[in-house]
């Protein structure tokens, strides 16, 4: 009788650990899908391509994966100490529990930790990310219960605590999930394009304009699309959707069947990306906006980067559309001897269309446009010279399109400030603030240098350098370091990753050492700023650090 009731109640308290372990594993799976959210926004970041999240990861020298481990670690030591105190304490192992609490705690804090940073680009919750984190969570409740069990029933003092090691996992779940939801993804985003290119080859009297290029691109887009809209139906990508999935989306949404003109902005990070967008939707017109060493580490070499903004031009000249090319840029310049049929388009040149007596000033900026018949005076609240050139692009290109002077004059005079590029932005604080932080580019911080030395009073530049330049990295931020001595008052560097390059380059140039602040977020950048600016100071904010670098 007493072995019967022994062996009951041997049976009750495995009831009980295993409902106690199943609760652990689910709580446990909720704290990790958020524990790994860098993971997700990565992934989804680098266009759900394994190579740049390994570069991710290379560039980071994976200190994400060292802050996993480290979670690991502590919740794991944590675990271990809680169990050896309280082992001569507890004879039911279900109280045994308690130093998962730990595990709960460190997981807790490193979420909070992980969403209290500024974010440039969170994670966007669409369909394929949801099918990702549904297969994602069963993976983790599937890891968290098998190192649950493991410790459970061979590792005594950790109990139920062996649960803890699996943040150290997640770099591989992911992994796992990616492979799992590559063919279901693959079937999807097929069905997707070939949707959209059936949808746009009905649309026979649809013009497509394709506009690529290292920096601005999105600008002159949106320049294209005001003066354009003057006289046709228009539809444009929104933000930066330039991926074959992002004009999908545009198409298949947002074209109507009596719009006269798409304008597709193409982007890519190596060979061949502008070629597959091409065949995708066609383009008759092609726009190079300007060639630098932006993304060099992903495409490898400057060459690389050439030749795949040349798959525009490529496509172009082999269907005989229209090509045009902004020479003001010297690397894509050196396309015209290659495609000599494409319009040179550049201030000073031989332009079919020319703008001419410009000024620039902290307001703006007026200049002439004309042709052989006849001149406007124009004026736009865009910021720089280098808007002029942007300006002067898409005005060729509308001219080409049957736009008159005057249309393309009142197109001119609509056009607004483009959001975080050199945008002047209201704010509470009496700082004149200037917002280019999503210029990433060597060219463009000249740019928004050039236009800072309008301004008077103190100039503050807070800015991490420039990223995703590779071996030349160090050399391109030392001489924006230069630069920045030729114009700021103080300088704010609110990253580690370039500091070194940046200060190096201002005490070269001159610079007052004792005005080279550093900061390790945006918002202590900003703290130091209030410290130090006074009423009419003016505030760059140059560049903002993508979030695989945070």
């Amino acid at each position: 009788m007493n072995i019967i009731l022994l062996a009951k109640s041997l049976n009750e308290i495995a009831k009980t650990d295993a409902i106690m372990l199943g609760a652990i594993a689910i709580v446990s799976t909720v704290l990790l899908i958020f524990v790994g959210y860098k993971l997700l926004q990565m992934l989804q970041l680098t266009g759900y391509k394994l190579k740049g999240f390994f570069t991710w990861f290379k560039e980071t020298k994976a200190s994400y994966f060292s802050r996993l481990f480290m979670l690991s670690f502590l919740s794991i030591a944590a675990i271990l100490m809680t169990n050896v105190l309280l082992h001569d304490f507890f004879v039911i192992s279900l109280f045994s529990f308690v130093g998962i609490l730990f595990f709960f705690l460190f997981s807790s804090l490193f979420i909070t930790n992980l969403f209290s940073a500024k974010q440039k680009t969170p994670l966007k919750y669409t369909k394929r990310i949801t099918r990702f984190v549904v297969v994602y969570t069963i993976l983790i409740f599937i890891f968290s219960t098998l190192f649950e069990f493991i410790g459970y029933l061979y590792i005594p003092y950790l109990s139920y605590g062996f649960i803890g090691i699996t943040p150290i996992f997640l770099p591989l779940i992911v992994l796992i999930a990616y492979f799992i939801t590559y063919p279901i993804e693959k079937l999807i985003s097929n069905s997707y394009l070939k949707k959209a290119k059936i949808k746009l080859s009905k649309q026979k009297n649809t013009i497509v304009i394709g506009i690529t290029g290292s920096y601005g691109k999105t600008t002159v887009k949106n320049i294209l699309y005001t003066i354009l809209s003057e006289k046709y139906k228009v539809c444009q990508t929104p933000s930066s959707f330039n991926t074959p999935l992002g004009l999908s989306k545009t198409i298949l949404s947002n074209l109507k069947e009596d719009d006269e003109i798409l304008i597709a902005e193409m982007g890519a990070k190596q060979k061949n990306d502008i070629k597959e967008l091409c065949e995708m939707v066609s383009p008759t017109i092609g726009v190079i906006t300007a060639i630098g060493n932006q993304h060099l580490l992903t495409f490898g070499s400057v060459d690389n980067i050439i030749a795949t903004k040349g798959e525009l031009a490529d496509y172009i000249t082999a269907n005989h559309g229209k090509l045009f090319i902004n020479t003001q840029s010297k690397l894509a310049g050196t396309l015209i001897a290659k495609y000599p049929s494409a319009e040179s388009i550049c201030l000073g040149g031989k332009n079919k269309l020319d703008i001419k007596n410009i000024n620039t000033t902290k307001d703006g900026s007026t200049f002439t446009i004309c042709t052989d018949e006849k001149s406007v005076d124009v004026k736009t609240i865009l910021l720089g010279e280098h808007n002029i050139s942007n300006i002067l692009l898409a005005s060729n290109v509308a001219f080409s399109l049957g736009l008159s002077i005057d249309e393309i004059a009142r197109g001119i005079e609509k056009l607004v400030s483009i959001e975080h590029r050199l945008e002047i932005i209201k704010s509470t604080s009496t700082y004149t603030i200037i917002d280019d932080s999503y210029n990433c580019s060597v060219e463009g911080s000249k740019a928004s240098l050039n236009v800072l030395s309008k301004f008077d009073n103190q100039k503050f530049v807070i800015t991490p350098g420039i990223v995703e330049l590779g071996s030349e990295q160090f050399n391109a931020n030392f001489e924006f370091g230069r630069d920045l001595a030729k114009v700021a008052t103080y300088v704010i560097i609110d990253s580690g990753i370039n500091y070194d390059a940046i200060s190096s380059g201002l005490i070269f140039a001159g610079f007052d050492e004792s005005k080279i602040l550093q900061a390790g977020t945006l918002n202590q950048a900003v703290e130091l700023l209030n410290l130090y600016a006074k009423p009419a100071d003016v505030v760059l904010f140059e560049n903002d650090l993508p979030d695989n670098y945070n």
